[in-house]
C-alpha cells in the first residue's frame, strides 16, 4: 500500500484485486468501512468542522501531546486500554493494568491504584490509605490486613473477619481460646475498656429492670430479679427496728463487721445497716465501736481518748475526771493551772513552786520565831521583796564600807520620809537632794551646810544663777552628751552674739534657721537646677547636694531635670532620655518619672542598656522628628513601661519605629534610615558585644527586649527589626549560631493606626508574646527572610492580619552530590557552606531551588540555564472588568495564558472568572496554579470574548527543610529532606540555593474584624465595619504562616485548610475535604 503523508503503515496483505487510490480521492457521501482501517492519521489529515465518530476503534497505543477530553459528548462512548492506562507522570495520580507488556515491566496484572504507582493489591488508595488485596481483604490505614476488613494496626485495630466476627483493639479476635460450638458464635472481641450509656439486652431481647442482676443460664445471659420473699437470708432489728429502717425490710445472706472509730463519743456501740435501703442488695454491714476514740493505727502506740466527763467511783462526774477515791501517781504530775488543795499538804521533800503562791493566815510577826511563815533557816528571794509593815533588822553589825553593816544593800535606797543617822555618813556615789524650797540666802534652801562646802568635781544649778562677769570654765572635759562636758546647762541658752564652738557640735533637738545655712563650700544649696538640694557629708565637711542616693548604675530622668545635671541622683536628674541616653554605660539603668518626654530622636543606647518608665500610662515618649525611629537599641537593652505617642493623632509617622536597631552607614547613605541624634550615636550594626572574661573576643547575643509598652503613634512602625542592622560579628567573625538578629518582647500593644505593628525584614528574627494590634494596616508582617514565633496575640481592625512576603537572601549554596529521581523528597547536597565558606547544616525554616539546565529535560522546550525558582500562578488579577453586558454568569468566558510552563513535568494551571449581574467580570479564582514556569517566561492572559484585561501573579517554587543529617566538616555532605516531593529528575553537580522562608509561627492566634480598616471610628461593627476573612493571614511569594486561628465568631482554622464553624457546627476546608474523599472514594469504588 502506499505511504500517506506522515509515513508508512503496516501493509494487510491484500491480494492483487484490491482496489488502490494513488490520487487525492474524494467521497461525497458517507464512507462504511466494515473491516480493518490501517492508516496513519495526523489531526491535520481530517479536514472538516462536523464532529467525527469512531466506534469500536482498537488503538495500540494513543498519545496526546495537547489537550484531551475524554468521556464528554461524542468522543469516545467507550474507552479499552489494552495494557495499562496511567494518568498523571508514571501514573503518579490514576493507574490501571490489564496486563504486563513492555509498557511496565514491573507492574502486576489486574491492580488498580490511586497515588499509587505500584498497588500491592487489587485496589489501592495512596501508599497506606485504602486497599483490596489479591485475596479480596480489605485494608484501611494498612496495606496487609490480617482479616476480612481491618482498620488500623495495633492497638487501634478494628477489624471484621471472614465469619462476621467485630475485634476492637486486636487483629485476631478470639485467639484467647474459646468453644464456638458450646457457648455460642463470638461476634464480638474487645481488646480494652466498653462504655455502655444505656441497656444491656439478655439473651431472650430483654433490657431487664431497675434493680435487677445479670444471671446464666443453660441459653446464655438472662436478666433476674432479686427479692426478701425469695432469697433466704436472715433479717437483722438494730435496736428494736428492723433494718433498714426506711422502706421494706430486707433479708441479708451476707454479714459484713466492720470496726470503727467512735471518736470518744456516744453510747452506742453496735449497729447494722443495709447496704442500699432503698434496693435489695443481700448484704448488711454491722459496724461495732468502742467507748474509747483512738488516734494511729492501732496496738501498742495507738492513744485512746474520751470527749465526755469520766467518773472513777464516781456516777455523776461533775468534772472532766472526777475521781472518788484515792489515787497514786508514780512520776511527774504537771499542772498548767491552779491547783485547789481544801485538805492539808506534807511535803516531804523539796517544793518547787513555778506560780505564784498565796498564804491567807494574817497573824503577825513580834520576833522571829512568831508570824503566819516561820522559816527557821536563811531566805533567798531572787526578785523584790515587799513589806506591808514595819520592818526591823537586829544584827549589830557596824558599818565600816558599803560592804559591811547591819543591813547592806547593793543597789540603791529610796526613803519617803526623813533619814536620821546616828554616826557619820559617807556617800560613795551621787547624792540627789529633790526637796525643791528655792534659796534666797546662805541659810535657806533645800539643802543648807553650816559649814564650807568642798566640791572635788562637777557643780549643776537646777535654778537661775546669775553671774555678774565672765565665766570661764577651766575644765576640759569632753562633752558626749547633753548631760556631760565642762558645763552642762539643762534649760535653754540664750546668746546674743556669735557662737564658735571649736570641736563637733550636736543637737538633740530641732534646729531652726530664720536665713540661710552655708555649707563648708560656702554655698546655700539654691540655684538653677536646684530645686531639692539637701545637705550631705562629703569629703571633709558637709555640703549642698541634690536630694536621693547616688549608685553607679542608675541615672534618673524627671520634668524638673537639667541635662546640665549628672543624673545619678534624683535630685540631680536629666531632663530628657537622650541626655541620660548619652552618658549610660553597658549595664545600666534610666529611671523615667512620669511626664512627656518630648526627644530628639532617634535616641541610640549602648550594649545592655535599660530605659524603665515609672509606668506604662504614665511615661509618654513624644518624637520630635517623625520620620525617623525612636530609639536605636543594640544587644541586651530593655525598654519597658511607657508609652509612645505623636504631637497629636493626626501626626503620621512614616517609617518610624518604636524601637530598632542601629542603622549602617550604607542605609543612612541610601536616605531609608537616620543615625541616632541623642544618646549613644555610633552606627550600627548591633553586635554581641564583648565578652567581659576576654574583651577581646565577642560575647553572647541576647536579644533587646520590649516589655509593657504601648505604641500610639499613627502610621508608625512599633518594632522595627532589620537584620541587615545586626550582626554577632563583634570580633569580626561571625561565628556560627550566632547571627540571631533577634529581638524579643512580651506585652506591647499597638494602637497605630494605619502603621505596621512589627516588621521583620532581611532574616530578622524576633519572639513575640502578648502582642495586640490595633486598626494597623498590617499587624505582623515579614519579609526577605524574617521570621517570628506569635503566642497569645491579637489582630483587631484594621486592613491585614499576619502578612509573610518572599523570602531572604541566599544562606547557603551545595550541589547535588548524585543524580536525583523524580518524586523523591530527598537530595543530598555536598559543600553546603555559608558565604563565609564556612560548613553548614540547613534547618527547619529554609526553602530551596536548584539552577536547572533545561536542556536536560525532554520536555521542555527551552534549551536555558534558570538560576531563579520556578513559578507557579498566584493570583489573575482583574485590571479591567470588561464593558456592561460583555459577559452572561451563566455562561462565562475561557481564560488561558499565552505560553505554556516550560519547566519540566509542568502542570497546566486552569481559571474560572466570576461574572456579575451587570455582565462585568469581577474576580477570577485560580483552580489550579498549573506548575513549573520558568521566570524568564513573560506571562500574559487570553481571553475568549470580550475586551476585559488581567494581571498574571506568580509565586516561587520553593521546597521547604524539614530537616537536614548532620554536616560532614570537610565535604560539607549532608541528606536533607524536604516537605515536599520533587516531580522532576536532578542530574549531579546541580548548584543548589538555600534561603530563608518569611515565616510566622503561631497558634491560637484571635482576628477580630481584620479588613475593616484602620480607622477604628469606622471600622467597628456598632459603625458598619465588615471583616474580611482572606485578609487575616497573607503568604505570598514563598512567605509561609503556619496557624491556628479563632475570629470575631468564634470559627477556629487550622491553616487555610480545615475550617471549624462555631455558628453553623460544621467543619469545612480543602484539607477536611481531601480527607473525606480519601476516606470515602475507595469504598464507593469498592462498593461500585
Amino acid at each position: 500500500m502506499p505511504s500517506f503523508k506522515k509515513g508508512p503503515v503496516e501493509n494487510p496483505g491484500y491480494d492483487e484485486e484490491a482496489n488502490q487510490f494513488s490520487n487525492v480521492t474524494e467521497f461525497t457521501n458517507d464512507v462504511y468501512v466494515y473491516g480493518r482501517l490501517f492508516a496513519n492519521i495526523d489531526p491535520g489529515d481530517v479536514f472538516t468542522e462536523d464532529t467525527v465518530n469512531f466506534v469500536n476503534v482498537n488503538i495500540e497505543q494513543l498519545f496526546v501531546s495537547g489537550g484531551g477530553t475524554f468521556g464528554g459528548k461524542n468522543v469516545f462512548d467507550c474507552l479499552t486500554a489494552k495494557n495499562k492506562f496511567d494518568v498523571g507522570v508514571g501514573g503518579t495520580v490514576f493507574t490501571a493494568i490489564s496486563e504486563t507488556d513492555s509498557c511496565d515491566s514491573d507492574s502486576i496484572e489486574g491492580r488498580v491504584g490511586i497515588g499509587s504507582t505500584q498497588p500491592d493489591g487489587l485496589f489501592q488508595v495512596g501508599n497506606n490509605s485504602f486497599i483490596v488485596t489479591d485475596v479480596s481483604t480489605v485494608g484501611i490505614a494498612t496495606t496487609q490486613p490480617a482479616q476480612r476488613f481491618q482498620v488500623g494496626v495495633g492497638t487501634q485495630t478494628l477489624v471484621v473477619t471472614g465469619v462476621g466476627t467485630l475485634g476492637v483493639g486486636t487483629a485476631s479476635p478470639g485467639d484467647f481460646g474459646i468453644n464456638n460450638t458450646i457457648n455460642g458464635e463470638l461476634k464480638a472481641d474487645f481488646d480494652g475498656s466498653i462504655r455502655v450509656a444505656r441497656n444491656i439486652y439478655d439473651s431472650s431481647g430483654s433490657p431487664g429492670q431497675n434493680g435487677f442482676f445479670m444471671n446464666r443460664d443453660a441459653n446464655g445471659i438472662r436478666w433476674v430479679s432479686f427479692t426478701p420473699v425469695e432469697t433466704e437470708g436472715v433479717f437483722l432489728q438494730n435496736d428494736g427496728t428492723y433494718v433498714p429502717s426506711v422502706g421494706a425490710a430486707q433479708s441479708f445472706t451476707v454479714l459484713n463487721f466492720q470496726q470503727r472509730n467512735s471518736f470518744g463519743s456516744g453510747t452506742d456501740t453496735i449497729e447494722a445497716t443495709a447496704q442500699d435501703p432503698s434496693t435489695v442488695t443481700g448484704f448488711s454491714t454491722i459496724f461495732t465501736q468502742d467507748f474509747w476514740g483512738y488516734q494511729g493505727s492501732g496496738g501498742g502506740g495507738a492513744a485512746i481518748y474520751r470527749m465526755s466527763r469520766v467518773g472513777i467511783n464516781e456516777s455523776n462526774p461533775s468534772t472532766q475526771l472526777d475521781v472518788n477515791g484515792t489515787m497514786h501517781v508514780s512520776n511527774n504530775v504537771d499542772f498548767d493551772s491552779t491547783l485547789n488543795v481544801d485538805g492539808g499538804v506534807t511535803f516531804n521533800s523539796t517544793f518547787d513552786v513555778d506560780g505564784a503562791a498565796t498564804f491567807n493566815n494574817v497573824t503577825d510577826a513580834s520576833s522571829t520565831t512568831s508570824g503566819s511563815v516561820q522559816i527557821d533557816g536563811g531566805v533567798g528571794i531572787v526578785k523584790k521583796l515587799f513589806v506591808g509593815d514595819d520592818t526591823r533588822i537586829l544584827g549589830t553589825t557596824e558599818s565600816t564600807s558599803k560592804d559591811t553593816g547591819s543591813l547592806v544593800v547593793e543597789g540603791g535606797i529610796g526613803v519617803e520620809k526623813n533619814l536620821n543617822l546616828g554616826g557619820s555618813g559617807v556617800i560613795a556615789g551621787r547624792l540627789d537632794v529633790d526637796d525643791a524650797t528655792e534659796s534666797t540666802s546662805v541659810t535657806s534652801g533645800s539643802a543648807v551646810i553650816d559649814g564650807g562646802l568642798g566640791l572635788a568635781k562637777n557643780l549643776n544649778v537646777g535654778g537661775a544663777g546669775v553671774i555678774a562677769g565672765r565665766l570661764d570654765v577651766d575644765d576640759t572635759t569632753q562633752s558626749t552628751s547633753i548631760t556631760s562636758g565642762a558645763l552642762v546647762v539643762d534649760g535653754g541658752v540664750g546668746i546674743a552674739q556669735n557662737l564658735n564652738v571649736g570641736q563637733q557640735a550636736k543637737i538633740e533637738g530641732n534646729l531652726e534657721l530664720d536665713a540661710s545655712l552655708i555649707d563648708v563650700n560656702q554655698s546655700n544649696g539654691v540655684g538653677v537646677c536646684k530645686t531639692d538640694y539637701r545637705l550631705a557629708s562629703v569629703g571633709t565637711g558637709v555640703s549642698w547636694r541634690p536630694s536621693g542616693v547616688q549608685t553607679k548604675r542608675t541615672l534618673y530622668v524627671t520634668k524638673n531635670g537639667c541635662d546640665t545635671n549628672s543624673g545619678l541622683l534624683e535630685g540631680d536628674a536629666k531632663f530628657t532620655i537622650g541626655a541620660a541616653a548619652a552618658v549610660a554605660q553597658e549595664g545600666d539603668t534610666i529611671k523615667v518619672r512620669s511626664g512627656v518626654y518630648i526627644e530628639n530622636n532617634p535616641v541610640g543606647l549602648r550594649t545592655d542598656v535599660a530605659i524603665t518608665g515609672e509606668d506604662l500610662r504614665l511615661v509618654t515618649v513624644v518624637p520630635s522628628n517623625t520620620n525617623k525611629d525612636v530609639f536605636h537599641v543594640r544587644r541586651g537593652c530593655l525598654i519597658e513601661n511607657l508609652s509612645f505617642a505623636g504631637a497629636s493623632i493626626v501626626t503620621n509617622h512614616p517609617n518610624c519605629g518604636g524601637v530598632a536597631f542601629p542603622p549602617t552607614q550604607a542605609s543612612v547613605n541610601a536616605g531609608t534610615d537616620f543615625q541616632a541624634a541623642t544618646g549613644f550615636t555610633d552606627l550600627g550594626p548591633a553586635n554581641q558585644g564583648p565578652n567581659p572574661a576576654n574583651p577581646s573576643q565577642g560575647g553572647r547575643w541576647r536579644s533587646p527586649y520590649v516589655r509593657n509598652c504601648t505604641n500610639f503613634m499613627t502610621g508608625s512602625i512599633g518594632m522595627k527589626i532589620n537584620g541587615d542592622h545586626a550582626d554577632a560579628a563583634f570580633s569580626g567573625t561571625n561565628d556560627l549560631g550566632q547571627d540571631l538578629k533577634s529581638m524579643v518582647c512580651d506585652s506591647y500593644t499597638q494602637y497605630n493606626e494605619a502603621g505596621i505593628g512589627v516588621s521583620i525584614t532581611n532574616n530578622g528574627y524576633a519572639q513575640l508574646v502578648s502582642i495586640f494590634t490595633i486598626g494597623c494596616d498590617v499587624g505582623i508582617s515579614v519579609a526577605s527572610g524574617g521570621q517570628c514565633d506569635l503566642t497569645n496575640s491579637n489582630s483587631s481592625f484594621g486592613n491585614f492580619g499576619l502578612k509573610a512576603d518572599g523570602f531572604g537572601d541566599i544562606e547557603f549554596t551545595g550541589s547535588t552530590n548524585t543524580e536525583t529521581d523524580a518524586q523523591v523528597d530527598t537530595i543530598v547536597s555536598i559543600n553546603t557552606k555559608d558565604s563565609s565558606n564556612a560548613i553548614r547544616e540547613p534547618f527547619d525554616g529554609q526553602g530551596v531551588y536548584f539552577h536547572l539546565n533545561m536542556s536536560n529535560y525532554d520536555d521542555s522546550p527551552s534549551n536555558a540555564t534558570i538560576t531563579a525558582p520556578l513559578q507557579l500562578i498566584r493570583e489573575i488579577k482583574v485590571i479591567s472588568g470588561g464593558n456592561i453586558g460583555d459577559y452572561e454568569p451563566t455562561s462565562p468566558p475561557v481564560i488561558t495564558l499565552n505560553e505554556e510552563p516550560q519547566g519540566p513535568e509542568a502542570i497546566l494551571p486552569e481559571f474560572s472568572p466570576n461574572v456579575s449581574i451587570a455582565g462585568t467580570i469581577t474576580s477570577v479564582d485560580v483552580i489550579n496554579s498549573g506548575r513549573n514556569f520558568l521566570p524568564t517566561q513573560n506571562l500574559s492572559t487570553i481571553i475568549s470574548s470580550g475586551n476585559a484585561t488581567f494581571q498574571v501573579i506568580t509565586d516561587p517554587i520553593l521546597f521547604t527543610v524539614s530537616e537536614a543529617t548532620e554536616t560532614a566538616d570537610v565535604t560539607g555532605i549532608t541528606t536533607v529532606t524536604f516537605n515536599e516531593f520533587i516531580p522532576f529528575e536532578i542530574t549531579s553537580g546541580v548548584p543548589i540555593k538555600f534561603v530563608r522562608l518569611s515565616r510566622i509561627i503561631t497558634s491560637s492566634h484571635s482576628f477580630e474584624y481584620i479588613g475593616a480598616g484602620t480607622d477604628i471610628n469606622t471600622s467597628n461593627p456598632f459603625q458598619g465595619g465588615k471583616p474580611v476573612p482572606d485578609n487575616e493571614v497573607i503568604a505570598i511569594n514563598g512567605g509561609q504562616v503556619p496557624f491556628t486561628s479563632t475570629d470575631q465568631k468564634g470559627n477556629f482554622r487550622i491553616g487555610d485548610g480545615l475550617t471549624i464553624d462555631q455558628t453553623t457546627s460544621t467543619i469545612r476546608g480543602r484539607d477536611f475535604n481531601r480527607a473525606i474523599q480519601a476516606q470515602l472514594t475507595p469504598l464507593i469504588l469498592a462498593l461500585r
